[in-house]
């Protein structure tokens, strides 16, 4: 029959995938479906490109926004446009597709012939303190791939389109960059030994107010001064206000005062005493690039790189979505390149973020 292919018959054949991986009701080949959509920009293209009949192609979609239980499309005149649910399941699909390209090319490819370069720009925190870290790894398995790591100190850089791989603390909610959530940064109250051999440690919130408290400028327009959590009793010294994370940790490393770090400072040192007062402040850290960007080598190489070893969530419990409050063990297993799952309980309900 001239016509075969948008038969049935044809359709069962074309969703015949491992769909016994995925949540009963839901097909692979259906997000093959939207993924079409998005890139052709119309369900009638989207059908020509994979051999459907438009009437398969529009049902098979809305049998998956029924089975998600979201809207994945706005329909209008002008063709179907992304909901904000939408930009997220694209996300999603396009992140699944590079694990298969990684899979296959990991197979085939001599990774010390891949050259070429990536530019990332991320946080000063993250820049300075941990990336270095993986620096030398890095180079052991790409030795002809050129790092160019940029430093951002504000929170909402990450949009110029200059830089392969961008890292920041919202979740792009624009169609073209693909946006991991590669770590969940958690922040408490941290000081030096030294200072607390000056200064009586505290036990509350309330005893910070008997301290030299530092702050850095993004902390204070996303979660309000020191004040704030000190219920608005005053401060006994006037505060370090900073807008790099360096200058901060440093003056916290030098017996200045106290401030908020992420708690992986646990990991490089024994200079940061952690503060268990029941403050803690979740950060989600989010790496996005575009697509056309990263069909390049190197920079496919350095992401694969970044989600698998500088954030390796499963062995590094300062980036887990849940909170572990730091424990000294936590240096001797990053050091040792072991797990370093410690403290698995749970942060008290009664002592998280206050």
């Amino acid at each position: 029959m001239a016509r075969g292919l948008h038969t049935e018959e044809n359709e069962l054949r074309y969703a015949g995938s491992l769909d016994e991986d995925l949540p009963q009701g839901l097909s692979w080949d259906d997000f093959r479906i939207f993924l079409a959509v998005v890139q052709t920009g119309s369900v009638n293209r989207a059908a020509l490109r994979l051999g459907l009949s438009q009437p398969t192609a529009s049902r098979r979609l809305s049998r998956l926004e029924k089975r998600l239980g979201i809207r994945l499309f706005d329909r209008d005149r002008t063709g179907p446009r992304l909901t904000h649910h939408g930009r997220r399941i694209l996300n999603d699909v396009t992140a699944a597709g590079y694990s298969l390209a990684r899979a296959s090319r990991s197979v085939g490819t001599n990774q010390g012939r891949i050259e070429g370069d990536c530019r990332i720009v991320m946080g000063d925190g993250l820049a300075t303190y941990w990336m270095p870290r993986f620096l030398g790894k890095f180079y052991e398995l790409h030795p002809n791939i050129e790092l160019k790591l940029f430093v951002s100190h504000d929170s909402t850089a990450g949009k110029n389109e200059s830089f392969d791989i961008q890292f920041h603390y919202y979740e792009p909610v624009e169609v073209d960059p693909v946006a991991i959530r590669v770590a969940m940064m958690h922040f408490v109250p941290f000081a030096s030994r030294a200072y607390l051999a000056c200064h009586p440690a505290p036990r509350t919130i309330a005893d910070l107010a008997h301290h030299r408290m530092l702050e850095m400028s993004a902390y204070r327009v996303d979660k309000g001064p020191w004040s704030h959590w000190l219920k608005g009793a005053p401060l006994q010294t006037a505060p370090l206000l900073t807008n790099q994370s360096g200058p901060l940790a440093e003056a916290v490393r030098q017996g200045v005062g106290i401030a908020l770090l992420p708690t992986y400072v646990m990991a490089m040192g024994d200079d940061f005493v952690p503060l268990d007062l029941g403050l803690h402040l979740p950060a989600p850290v989010f790496m996005s690039f575009q697509r056309d960007v990263a069909k390049k080598w190197s920079v496919r190489a350095a992401i694969d790189f970044l989600r698998d070893t500088v954030f390796q969530r499963k062995s590094m419990p300062w980036f887990h979505d849940e909170f572990h409050f730091p424990t000294n063990s936590w240096r001797t297993h990053f050091a040792e390149g072991t797990p370093a799952i410690q403290n698995r309980e749970a942060y008290p309900a009664e002592r998280r973020a206050v």
